[in-house]
């Protein structure tokens, strides 16, 4: 590969990786302990793993970890959109070890191993913001490979307003969060884009770069919780079938393909394993008395629109819905290259669209109907984030193929960055004010409460990281050279 290219490349992942991680780290530094989804369920099962407990023993609610009584939570604000969190302790103080309940007890400990560490000599507000940003800079690291993907590997640079409109706010605050999803939602995306740069896009070769994501996203992906397996199903599915089997042929005769397909297997198989031996998602035998008729009218009629909603960003425990106006420049950004495309898009393109749709929501609605009885209704638009995201970035693709031109794409991708970032900083805002003073003041620099760090930090890594976005997306997305505006797309590049 060229080495200007490359050099091209790597700048662009790095810069991307600064922006991603800088906004994180300021839903991170804004957030109090327990204020994002599940936190504290996650954070004890971190501390459990990391002083060597990996299979806890179990309960009717998930598991026992023995752990520090400092990173005990309180739930006084949780749920409570109008009450401030001044009325928690802080985490730290007494250490003594008790046995703590929390649902995660069982859910696989290599997540927990990788960015809990810190909570091993800081169990605190110390080790709980380390990890969160550990966290951070994963999904900032994979989110980075994806726009590499998107720009380097792809005609007209499409799949980059995809990925503009993908990373909703509520990627973001899961990233700044001690919670497994966000790192998978971004290993969805990160392999959805290099798999289809491999297969469709490419047409002699192969990218070994883009290998490489694949394979270490695919094994990301299928990792923190039983749901990975399916996930991996749905989005090499949407990309494989069909496609060109002589291209499938010169793929699997690739060694680093082969390598990497080890890797991907070894980590499915141990997911599968870790499911089927420790039953991390074993339901309780409770009966919630629900028919039939009132679960699917839960699950269809009134968890939408919030599972929407809950996609773009209802942040804390689902209770902080934003400003209509948010929901509405977000669905307009979605839906634009959507329904572009499911009305300019060939019969396998409108498969593949309409595959990815439902692969993204039945399963897990499928899943909801089978067990509401016993485990209640268990789903959030968050959950479906993980394939979803793939949605806009495959539209942007069928758009490119059928007229819309590199300028286009340029346009687009330059006007969702205009709409959207904003509407991550102003989500970051809103968020404050509610956990600061419980929505009575919407300034973020006042407040019962106050983060770790004060109120001003978050708020500038808030805006730094929207700025350096905004310069990555508006770099990344300026017209090549080579590719003629009216003009069939030459071969993409195979530089990282």
């Amino acid at each position: 590969m060229p080495p200007t290219a490359e050099r091209s490349g790597v700048r662009l992942w790095l810069v991307s990786f600064v922006g991603f991680a800088a906004l994180f780290a300021g839903w991170a530094f804004a957030t109090p302990y327990n204020g994002p989804p599940d936190e504290s369920q996650h954070v004890l099962r971190a501390a459990g793993v990391v002083r060597g407990e990996i299979i806890a023993k179990q309960d009717l609610n998930g598991g026992l970890q023995l752990v520090p009584d400092s990173l005990y939570p309180g739930f006084c604000f949780p749920t409570k959109a109008t009450v401030p969190a001044d009325c928690e302790p802080e985490p730290g103080g007494d250490e003594t070890l008790r046995e703590l309940d929390t649902t995660a007890a069982r859910y696989n400990p290599v997540y927990y191993a990788v960015t809990g560490w810190p909570l091993l000599p800081w169990p605190n507000w110390t080790g709980i913001m380390l990890t969160r940003l550990l966290t951070g800079a994963a999904v900032a690291a994979l989110l980075a490979g994806t726009v590499v993907a998107a720009v380097r590997w792809t005609r007209h640079r499409a799949l980059l307003a995809g990925v503009v409109a993908a990373t909703t706010p509520m990627v973001a605050h899961l990233a700044g969060a001690v919670n497994p999803q966000g790192v998978e939602i971004a290993a969805g995306a990160a392999l959805f884009a290099s798999l289809l740069a491999l297969v469709h896009e490419q047409r002699a070769g192969v990218n070994r770069a883009a290998v490489a994501l694949a394979g270490i996203s695919a094994a990301v992906l299928v990792t923190p919780k039983f749901t990975g397996a399916m996930w991996l199903c749905v989005i090499f599915g949407v990309v494989l079938l069909p496609s060109s089997k002589d291209r499938l042929r010169e793929l699997w005769r690739s060694a680093s393909v082969k390598r990497w397909s080890v890797l991907v297997v070894l980590a499915t198989v141990a997911s599968l394993a870790w499911t089927l031996v420790v039953k991390p998602a074993d339901p309780t035998g409770w009966d919630r008395k629900q028919t039939l008729a009132m679960v699917l009218k839960h699950a269809f009629v009134h968890a939408w629109p919030n599972n929407v909603y809950q996609m773009i960003s209802v942040p804390g425990w689902a209770e902080l819905e934003m400003p209509r106006l948010v929901y509405i420049v977000w669905i307009m950004v979605v839906g634009l290259p959507l329904l572009a495309a499911f009305a300019l898009g060939d019969r396998v393109e409108r498969w593949r669209l309409g595959a990815l749709a439902f692969g993204a929501f039945v399963p897990l609605l499928a899943l909801e109907v089978l067990s509401a009885n016993r485990i209640w209704f268990f789903n959030q638009g968050r959950y479906f984030l993980t394939v979803a995201v793939a949605l806009p970035m495959l539209a942007a693709y069928v758009l490119v193929r059928h007229g819309f031109t590199a300028r286009h794409m340029r346009t687009m991708t330059r006007l969702f960055a205009v709409l959207t970032l904003p509407v991550h900083v102003a989500c970051l805002l809103y968020a404050m004010t509610r956990w600061q003073s419980g929505l009575k003041s919407l300034n973020p620099l006042e407040g019962e409460w106050t983060p770790p760090l004060g109120s001003v930090l978050p708020i500038v890594l808030g805006v730094v990281g929207a700025g350096v976005l905004f310069a990555a997306y508006w770099w990344a997305s300026r017209v090549p050279e080579r590719v003629h505006v009216q003009s069939e797309p030459e071969q993409v590049t195979t530089s990282v």
